[in-house]
């Protein structure tokens, strides 16, 4: 019984090394569960680090091993660590509330809503080289803005006319700064003046000023606290800083496009531009309006 025992065992034996030498993934398994185990199987193509406690890498597979058997496939544009969607490009909103912050303070114990002693949107722009300079002013939203082409550079607070007659009236079409200007003038007709002039119609009539100022220079706290409504005979009133401003840096010929409806903006450019504007963007306006007759000495305020 002892010599067929030995005999029987030594073909279970062989049988097996025939099996194992037909099915070699059997010694692979074996070999990655004493990884997992960590057991001292020999890191190396199968991304195991030197200590045993994984998988070297984030999660993934290591150097060398075929991660993708039996793995189902990433979705399509899919990083294999999520997924991401694609981020629509938003429209530029049109507006129409385009005034700047307002910067309150009390002038002689009156409250006004814009400093007249300030600059009304914050520090101006720098228009050396600039081609296409021209201004927008809307009566409706009481704000002059200056482009340079289809680029807006700078809103004005301003006070336009009062409009209850002609005589008060800030005149619509497109006209052209004049010659004229100056750093001070008193209207007796009117009594009070204003600092730093700029005529854009009537050579002398109708102006960019400052707000207005009695004889001696010194501002009237209750016409200045309207800035942002209408206010002057026809002028367009401004802040001291902003009229000086413009004194010192808007070129003769630049053009003035006034309007009553509002000016919508997308962005820094002009929405659905009217053919005024439109001319006026590329430097093709042409005035409108007619000259208002010679200066008198006496401005419309």
């Amino acid at each position: 019984m002892g010599f067929k025992a030995a005999v029987f065992g030594l073909a279970v034996l062989a049988g097996a090394a025939v099996y194992v030498s037909m099915n070699p993934g059997l010694i692979h398994g074996v070999q990655e569960a004493a990884a997992v185990t960590g057991s001292s199987v020999a890191p190396g193509n199968h991304g195991v680090t030197g200590n045993g406690s994984g998988v070297s890498g984030s999660g993934e597979a290591g150097a060398g091993h075929d991660s993708s058997a039996g793995s189902p496939a990433a979705p399509k544009g899919s990083s294999g660590m999520g997924t991401t969607s694609a981020i629509s490009a938003q429209p530029i909103p049109v507006t129409t509330d385009n005034a700047p912050p307002p910067t309150p303070t009390v002038l002689d114990g009156v409250q006004v809503q814009y400093d007249p002693l300030r600059p009304s949107d914050g520090p101006y722009p720098d228009i050396a080289g600039d081609k296409h300079l021209w201004f927008d002013v809307s009566i409706s939203q009481q704000l002059a803005y200056l482009f340079d082409g289809d680029k807006l550079l700078y809103t004005f607070v301003t006070s336009t006319g009062i409009d209850t007659n002609p005589d008060n009236s800030t005149p619509l079409g497109v006209y052209h700064v004049q010659a004229e200007r100056g750093t001070w003038f008193y209207s007796q007709q009117y009594a009070m003046g204003a600092q730093y002039w700029v005529s854009w119609k009537g050579h002398g009539i109708f102006l960019f000023h400052s707000v207005p100022m009695n004889q001696d220079e010194q501002i009237l706290p209750q016409i200045a606290a309207k800035l942002g409504h209408k206010a002057s005979h026809g002028c367009f009133h401004l802040t001291v800083p902003d009229a000086k401003w413009v004194y010192e840096n808007i070129p003769y010929g630049t053009t003035i496009v006034v309007e009553q409806a509002p000016l919508e903006l997308q962005g820094k450019s002009v929405y659905d531009p009217s053919p005024d504007q439109l001319a006026a963007e590329v430097g093709d306006a042409v005035a409108s309006g007619t000259s208002g007759g010679t200066s008198s000495g006496s401005s419309n305020t």
